[in-house]
């Protein structure tokens, strides 16, 4: 055992599947039975959960923490210690601590009577606006300037990053020169006398590969923004649109000594980035991208800090410049990467060859040979950078904090990453929408909303993620504990006197919010109102609370078994002896049921991977829990797995007949008028048995579906197999949705018409050809399936919790020893 290969299991800090992290941290710490303080630190990148592991024992955990949610990766054993994590988490709370103090001290200082400065007036004359403008910033001159070092730093950082470009610069001059070289032989063969058709060939081979060489490699390098896809579809904002904004920043740009933006464009995110070319850097004239849910959720003051830290690092034409060849030299080879997988080229800059098919499928298949190269550039460009791209953001935040000051910095930041956590939740909403053809309708509104209502606990966790190094490339990236405490150290004192609304600075920031938030989902989506896809219904929490009584925060996953238990002394136990047996076996519910997860997940995993054996893919059995790579020890491996499963359901089931035998029993011990009702729900809750069935079956191609676009390559060697499941998921979920409309009680549930509520129109999709298209289309049939498996199960429970409520008030009438009797503090 000592000569195996150890392994460590790290978190990558993300939750799978959009899974709340609440609910992620809920399930880990039952399932690993920790305190849910010290479940939190799961959720911490670079977290080791477990050291010293053998590779079957780490392929075990990173499933069950996959089936939990929580997204983890493998390491040699040795590679991450949570002691520097630990250290940094004790400072950010000596840190929070110390912000607290200065806050207090701050209040004291302010004056309760002290109005909040209003935004000056668009319609109000230009001298009246600047003097309101004016007034809000304080009579002192910036503090932050670049020393003799700094500038030394900058002169000697813009060799090493400026290697990359100068590479593809060079490659395109190689490239001309080889063509303009080959033209000219022509002429040159012509005047000697020698011309002959071999020279002819030979020049236009020649141009051709230097047109081969520069169309494949070099040309996506600087036409990178047009193959890529944008992540967000900006609004240009002109001036007579919003005119106090524009003055506002020119009176930043002159009293703080930054660039201006004279050209300003909005999006839904929450975003403040410029991405300025060489010209604009040379006359200090930017463009400025703004995130309208950034400008509804902050104030003017950190607003104008995240104006001031996009445009502070490209202040000077030598800061400007060596931002630029750090930034956009890794902002383009990284558009070239994605450009390169998703088969965009010269031929097929949106993804649609025009016309010479197998020219475009030649260019795709040199562009994926590429990739590698592409990743050691990225690697090569961030190894040369990373101490001027450091110094650039350091001087970013430097500049935030001179509008806030450095006591307030350290606030700002913790709200920037909530913010950044709020949209990321509300853009998984607004997706999952769009497969039902739906979208928000006030995006910038719906982070708002979220912002203000994320709990303690995922403040907590937030504030923890802080302790994580941000990326010094990606300049939207909110601080690091690190650069607070490096700002704090300068002591800056305010610009900015008085707060502000930055939204008032808009003509019309209802319809600015309104036409933005039609670009962040696909074209034709029906807006609807923002709390109908941001809150669940009352009645659905209602019940989560009864159900949670009832079955002590084990509610059944699926649907309970509707039918009493096996042998003579099972049935005969009474209502109290009922509950009792059901409290001696809920710690091996608990363990039945994760247990059931983790063999359904495993079940999944085999069964792709006897399909890629099957098409002669080489694989790793171990990462599909296969113990082989022949279809035989595939076939001997799922088998025993479902054999695994029956037994396990066999135990599960037993004990969720015990808990209808608990219903029934409350139900014999009710008076006749009380049992009418009760029975009537119990009736409406068989009509889901039908369903049983389906929903496991797509259940299971949800879980495929899902590892297909977690690990395949979706080359055309597997188009095959995904289509396969692809059409598969498809069947069933038309089966499942065609089950339902057949049945009358489902439908007198109102169970069909919540369908089409959550899924929209139900449109066969058929497979696209290219990756990406493809890997939307995965996700979107996943999504589509797991909300109506998610519609369904809720409607259900609704139904059981109003059949359980009742039996409840039963239990409680005849003071029955309650299934939990240790009080929930």
């Amino acid at each position: 055992m000592s000569g195996q290969e150890k392994y460590q299991l790290v978190s990558a800090g993300k939750t799978l599947r959009a899974r709340a992290p609440e609910e992620v941290l809920r399930d880990a710490a039952q399932a690993f039975s920790i305190p849910l303080s010290q479940a939190r630190r799961l959720l911490l990148k670079g977290w080791v959960i477990k050291d010293q592991l053998s590779s079957k024992q780490a392929l075990e955990y990173r499933v069950r923490l996959q089936q939990i949610g929580l997204k983890v990766e493998v390491f040699p054993a040795g590679k991450f210690d949570n002691r520097a994590l630990v250290a940094r988490m004790q400072f950010a709370q000596k840190r929070r601590a110390r912000a607290s103090a200065q806050s207090v001290k701050k209040a004291a200082r302010v004056k309760p009577d002290s109005p909040t400065a209003a935004a000056p007036s668009a319609e109000k004359p230009r001298d009246s606006a600047r003097a309101q403008i004016d007034a809000l910033f304080v009579e002192a001159s910036p503090a932050v300037s670049e020393s003799p070092a700094e500038k030394m730093q900058l002169l000697l950082g813009l060799f090493p990053a400026a290697l990359v470009p100068a590479l593809f610069v060079f490659l395109a001059g190689v490239c001309a020169y080889g063509a303009a070289s080959a033209l000219w032989r022509i002429p040159q063969a012509v005047f000697a006398g020698q011309f002959s058709a071999l020279t002819a060939v030979g020049s236009l081979f020649a141009i051709l590969m230097a047109a081969f060489v520069a169309a494949l490699f070099v040309w996506p390098f600087f036409a990178g923004r047009r193959l890529a896809q944008p992540e967000w579809r900006a609004v240009p904002l002109k001036r007579q649109e919003a005119p106090g904004l524009y003055l506002l920043l020119e009176v930043l740009a002159e009293k703080a000594g930054l660039p201006v933006a004279d050209r300003i464009s909005v999006t839904a995110g929450v975003e403040v980035l410029t991405q300025p070319g060489l010209t604009d850097i040379r006359h200090q004239r930017l463009p400025l991208n703004i995130g309208l849910a950034a400008v509804r959720s902050l104030s003017g003051g950190e607003m104008l800090a995240l104006v001031a830290q996009a445009l502070g690092i490209y202040r000077g034409q030598l800061s400007g410049l060596a931002t630029w060849l750090v930034l956009d030299s890794a902002r383009r080879l990284q558009q070239m990467q994605w450009a390169l997988e998703n088969e965009r080229h010269i031929l097929a800059p949106k993804g649609e060859p025009r016309g010479l098919k197998s020219l475009h499928t030649f260019f795709a298949a040199c562009g994926g040979v590429l990739l590698p190269l592409v990743d050691r550039l990225c690697e090569w460009h961030r190894l040369l950078t990373g101490a001027l791209a450091r110094l650039l953001v350091r001087r970013g935040d430097a500049w935030a904090a001179q509008i806030l000051g450095s006591e307030g910095y350290a606030h700002f930041a913790e709200k920037w990453h909530q913010l950044i956590h709020a949209e990321l939740l509300v853009s998984e909403i607004n997706r999952e929408a769009s497969v039902s053809g739906q979208r928000l309708r006030d995006y910038p509104e719906a982070v708002h909303w979220i912002l203000n209502n994320l709990d303690g606990e995922t403040r907590s966790n937030i504030e923890l993620a802080m302790a994580q190094t941000s990326d010094a490339w990606d300049v939207t990236q909110p601080p690091d504990n690190d650069r607070i405490a490096a700002v704090e150290a300068l002591n800056l004192q305010p610009l900015v006197g008085r707060d502000f609304s930055f939204r008032k600075l808009f003509d019309n920031p209802e319809a600015a919010a309104e036409a933005v938030s039609a670009l962040v989902a696909p074209d034709g989506a029906r807006p609807v109102e923002n709390r109908q896809l941001l809150c669940v219904s009352k009645e659905a929490e209602q019940a989560q609370k009864v159900l949670g009584e009832y079955f002590n925060q084990m509610p059944p996953r699926r649907f309970l078994a509707l039918e009493l238990p096996a042998g003579e002394t099972m049935q005969s136990m009474d209502l109290q002896e009922t509950v009792d047996w059901l409290r001696s076996k809920l710690v091996e519910l608990r363990e039945l049921e994760q247990r059931g997860e983790e063999l359904r997940a495993r079940g999944a995993a085999m069964q792709l991977g006897t399909g890629l054996i099957k098409i002669q893919e080489k694989i790793d059995p171990r990462a599909f829990f296969l113990s082989g790579a022949t279809p035989a020890a595939a076939e001997e491996c799922i088998r025993d797995n479902r054999v695994q499963r029956g037994e396990l359901q066999q135990q599960l089931t037993q004990i969720h007949r015990v808990f209808f035998l608990r219903v029934q029993r409350a139900l014999q011990s009710m008076s006749a008028a009380e049992r009418q009702p009760a029975q009537r729900q119990l009736a409406a809750l068989r009509a889901y048995s039908d369903l049983a069935l389906r929903l496991e079956k797509l259940e299971s191609y949800v879980d495929i579906l899902s590892l297909m676009i977690d690990r395949l390559s979706l080359q055309a060697a597997q188009r095959e197999l995904v289509q396969k499941y692809f059409l598969m998921a498809g069947q069933a979920l038309e089966g499942l949705l065609t089950a339902v409309k057949a049945s009358a009680d489902l439908r007198a549930l109102g169970l069909d018409t919540a369908l089409r509520e959550r899924l929209g129109d139900t449109a066969s999709m058929a497979l696209p050809q290219r990756r990406q298209e493809l890997v939307d289309a995965l996700q979107a049939l996943e999504l589509r399936s797991k909300n109506a498996c998610a519609a369904i199960y809720e409607h259900y429970r609704i139904q059981l919790a109003r059949l359980v409520e009742l039996c409840l008030k039963r239990e409680q009438a005849l003071q029955i020893r309650p299934l939990r009797l240790v009080k929930q503090v």
